[in-house]
């Protein structure tokens, strides 16, 4: 996958994850586009969110507590009205 190919792709799964509203349209979204691996997917919920300070976040979370705590603030659209 080149360069372009790649930026389209990132460009689709924030398409489809701006439109998700709840757990299950997430993983949907996850899964279509075979995404397992659970920083990449903190990292594009962060994206789409437009989050670009982590500093005030808990360090003591496994992997799955952060994408857990992540897929909870998408979910509660507070990010939206910030956007």
């Amino acid at each position: 996958m080149n360069i372009t190919e790649a930026s389209y792709k990132v460009d689709n799964i924030m398409g489809d994850l701006f439109i998700s509203f709840d757990r299950e349209q997430i993983e949907s979204v996850f899964q279509k586009y075979d995404i397992a691996d659970l920083q990449e997917r903190i990292d594009l919920l962060r994206k789409c969110m437009k989050v670009v300070d982590t500093s005030n976040t808990q360090e003591d979370l496994t992997i799955e507590d952060e994408y857990h705590d992540e897929v909870e603030i998408f979910v509660s659209a507070s990010w939206r009205f910030l956007i």
